[in-house]
């Protein structure tokens, strides 16, 4: 990812000194927030989601301090979106670390997640009847991750601990599936083709469309990475 740690600590103190006594977002569920808009099947503006951050309202405090911190947020998004348009395989989730029980803390991340997709949920319904298998499974994850969060999950305790053990790589390879999935849904509409080139027509789903014809497996990736196809967007 290409934030530094100097950007993210920056990041993480202006919205604790800009948000006191709000239910607002830590940074990580920031992260897993924005990751969510920017995958999300239809554009969000900042005018809707923005003020979740600081829940529900604007930043509090100090004017100045307030706009700082609204500036870092937006700089933060600008840097996901940057990273999953130019190179999505080389996104890398922030999560928390739990220094007393030495364990990965992905949860916060995908209930920012999950916020996200509560402020278009039909868009969501969008990839589920899409016929891409690949990017259904991810949203479908993403709940039953988001259900283990809330302690409502009914899957086995065995399935509950493999997601937990592996969800700081579960979590990247959902965000590069949905990435990849609005791009060469993107390219269908700029086509005329409609649909997201899923089975639903009939094409190889690990084949997509891109303008003008589909990428071979051993050819240039179309998002412009300079990797082949099958070591990129086509790798899962």
């Amino acid at each position: 990812m290409s934030h530094t740690g100097e950007q993210i600590e920056l990041l993480s103190d202006l919205l604790d000194r800009a948000m006191p006594e709000r239910d607002a977002m830590s940074i990580v569920e920031l992260d897993g927030y924005v990751a969510g808009l920017i995958v999300c099947p239809e554009s969000v503006p900042a005018s809707d989601w923005l003020p979740q951050v600081w829940g529900g309202d604007g930043a509090s405090g100090d004017a100045g301090e307030a706009a700082r911190a609204v500036e870092a947020v937006m700089d933060h998004y600008r840097r996901v979106a940057r990273i999953l348009d130019r190179d999505p395989q080389a996104y890398s989730p922030l999560f928390g670390f739990d220094p007393q029980e030495g364990v990965l803390l992905w949860e916060p991340w995908i209930h920012g997640f999950q916020r996200a997709m509560r402020l278009r949920p039909d868009a969501w319904a969008v990839i589920a009847e899409s016929g891409d298998e690949e990017a259904a499974a991810s949203v479908n994850m993403i709940l039953a991750m988001h259900e283990i969060d809330q302690g409502a999950s009914e899957l086995a305790d065995e399935t509950i601990d493999e997601i937990d053990r592996t969800a700081s790589d579960l979590i990247p390879a959902f965000v590069h599936a949905l990435s990849f999935w609005k791009r060469s849904r993107q390219f269908d509409e700029e086509m005329g083709m409609g649909g997201a080139g899923g089975a639903e027509d009939g094409l190889d789903p690990g084949v997509r469309p891109f303008p003008g014809r589909r990428a071979g497996r051993s050819e240039p990736c179309p998002c412009g990475s300079g990797r082949t196809y099958e070591r990129c967007c086509g790798a899962n």
